[in-house]
């Protein structure tokens, strides 16, 4: 029951839209009629400035720390019947699910970037700051944020495995890219057909 409530609760915090209410309570703008119509950073930035943009950021991040914070301390006082490795995993994913499929918004959310680096900072500092660092490199190659986000996903999967990290992260981190590119979909048919800003 223990398990089932916080990867519930996981999945809540990431739902919580923060591109969507930030935008709203200091511009009265509704974020989802705008630009690409993503509540993510990356269009807040496009429609509201840097400063909504940031708040947005860090609110995405704090969703996906905030519950493997609250899955730690669960685990260091509580038995359960799964390794650490697994449940952690689990909620870092749902509560990125939470975020791409936000059930406040008719499941319309982000595209699950920030809540990603939220989600794995902690459990592989490394790797997570590898794909940031990946992702700052490419701007000298391209502008294009839609190719750097999908490329750091990738490249936390990709760094978990050579840091050895344990499989369940691992698996998750794939996952999570998997589901980066899957949002990116339509960004990916701009690109082919050179129309990506």
């Amino acid at each position: 029951m223990i398990i089932i409530v916080s990867i519930i609760l996981a999945f809540l915090c990431g739902s919580v839209p923060t591109g969507y209410l930030i935008t709203k309570k200091l511009y009265g703008i509704d974020i989802r009629t705008k630009g690409s119509g993503n509540i993510g950073s990356t269009n807040v930035k496009r429609i509201a400035g840097t400063k909504a943009s940031i708040l947005t950021q860090i609110g995405d991040i704090l969703k996906g720390i905030i519950p493997i914070i609250l899955g730690i301390v669960i685990f260091r006082n509580i038995t359960l019947l799964i390794s650490k490795d697994i449940y952690l995993s689990l909620l870092a994913l749902a509560v990125i699910l939470g975020h791409n499929y936000t059930p406040f918004l008719g499941f319309r959310g982000g595209k699950g970037v920030n809540t990603t680096l939220g989600a794995f900072i902690l459990l592989i500092p490394v790797p997570t700051l590898t794909g940031v660092a990946v992702y700052f490199l490419l701007k000298l190659f391209t502008s294009i944020v839609s190719i750097r986000s999908m490329v750091l996903g990738i490249t936390i999967f990709i760094a978990s495995i050579i840091m050895k990290s344990p499989l369940p992260i691992v698996v998750s981190t794939a996952m999570a890219a998997i589901l980066i590119i899957f949002r990116h979909k339509d960004n990916i048919k701009r690109i082919i057909n050179k129309e990506e800003k």
